[in-house]
């Protein structure tokens, strides 16, 4: 698809313009800071050619790039509020590549424009509770979910066949309900060696490759919420639709560009967080989960169990909040973070580790926030909705911050 030309026909560098080159000489510093970038090529080279710039030539960029945002007059007012929200976020990162150290609480609220909180512990008692009567037995309970994801396990040949079926399956109510471009397509990928269990790298023009981790268990209790967060309609049919309508259509230079430490991503991550409920009632996620594991041959009692295990296992999520301010803000001990994890969580140690690990990254500590919090930022904006299709469907096409998101529910 063509270009869109509107951008660069100007005779200085809009805001827009500078957002995107600032985005993609952080991503120099910060491999993997740039998502996904499918606009102008030669934007892209010029930032690539030359020296890595200077964390100062960052901080200079940042500043110039808030100043413009006051001074474009030809900006909308949402398209200001949006690149104002992300040019915040993204002087914070900038500021932690420089060495500064910040609060758990103060950094996730300037990269993502949401508070962190402590969880109480009730909400995973309770989870514990519903777990119990989903998996009952004399077991204790940790052995039993472990019991049931172990018997919930298919061979990756089977997975890439019940996930090409319930993506097409999902596709279709997506398709029904939301302004997917027609030539909108995935392909998906097995692969080795990575920090995450699954990604989608959006290829532009409505296009994306979906990996998924096979060093993790590929487990099928996960499959309709793994399909729906990654395609239809989470990331997938989100970046597709904001392409075409944000970028191809209005030309609007910055979505054209995805990036992973600002408040478009907690967007994003909420949007897929909450995409199965989107499309499918309590009813038709129950035959999904029978058909995933009939189709997978595993037991149908299990299959019957898989929507309330996922639901309750769900909120266990947030035991990754406390762990966050235990391990970066009151400087708890690894081991005691790991064990918080595995009393509460009830995954195995591995996974706690990993876990761990990825809480030492100062760039990358805080992101597991936008699947807990951004789950219920999006949510609560669904529950207060009237029309909860029309208001996915206006999260999917426009360009809205938590601060407007936040705004709305309290309206």
């Amino acid at each position: 698809a063509a270009q869109p030309k509107g951008e660069r026909a100007m005779s200085e560098p809009s805001a827009p313009d500078q957002y995107v080159r600032l985005a993609l000489l952080i991503d120099r510093w910060l491999p993997g800071y740039v998502d996904a970038y499918y606009g102008p090529q030669e934007v892209q080279a010029s930032t690539k050619a030359g020296d890595k710039p200077s964390i100062d030539a960052l901080e200079d960029l940042a500043r110039s790039l808030q100043q413009s945002l006051s001074a474009d007059s030809s900006l909308s007012p949402d398209r200001r509020a949006y690149l104002q929200e992300e040019q915040r976020a993204m002087r914070t990162t900038i500021s932690i590549l420089a060495g500064n150290h910040l609060d758990i609480v103060d950094e996730v609220e300037r990269l993502y424009g949401v508070t962190p909180k402590w969880v109480d512990e009730s909400v995973f008692a309770e989870a514990h509770h519903a777990l119990n009567q989903v998996l009952p037995g004399a077991e204790p309970l940790a052995q039993r979910v472990a019991d049931f994801r172990e018997r919930s396990r298919a061979p990756v040949g089977v997975a890439v066949h019940i996930v090409r079926q319930l993506a097409d399956a999902l596709r279709e109510q997506a398709r029904r309900r939301f302004d997917l471009p027609a030539w909108e397509e995935f392909e998906t990928a097995f692969v080795r060696d990575k920090p995450w269990y699954a990604f989608n790298r959006f290829l532009g023009d409505a296009k994306s490759l979906i990996e998924i981790n096979q060093d993790f268990a590929v487990e099928v209790w996960d499959f309709p919420t793994l399909v729906a967060h990654e395609a239809y309609p989470g990331h997938h049919t989100d970046y597709s639709i904001k392409e075409q309508h944000l970028y191809r259509q209005k030309h609007r230079l910055e979505h054209s560009i995805r990036l992973s430490s600002t408040p478009s991503a907690l967007m994003a991550e909420g949007i897929a967080t909450n995409a199965l409920q989107a499309v499918a009632s309590q009813d038709d996620i129950a035959s999904i989960f029978c058909h995933c594991y009939e189709a997978a041959g595993l037991p149908r009692d299990d299959a019957a169990r898989a929507p309330d295990f996922v639901t309750a296992s769900s909120t266990l999520g947030k035991v990754f909040d406390n762990q966050a301010l235990l391990f970066c803000r009151d400087g708890v001990s690894e081991d005691e973070v790991i064990a918080y994890g595995l009393r509460h969580s009830l995954n195995d140690e591995a996974w706690e580790r990993h876990r761990v690990q990825n809480l030492k990254d100062p760039l990358s500590r805080s992101y597991g926030y936008n699947y807990t919090l951004g789950r219920d930022l999006v949510a609560a904006f669904l529950d207060a909705s009237p029309d909860r299709t029309q208001a996915f469907a206006r999260l999917l096409s426009e360009p809205l911050t938590p601060g407007q998101i936040q705004g709305a529910i309290k309206a």
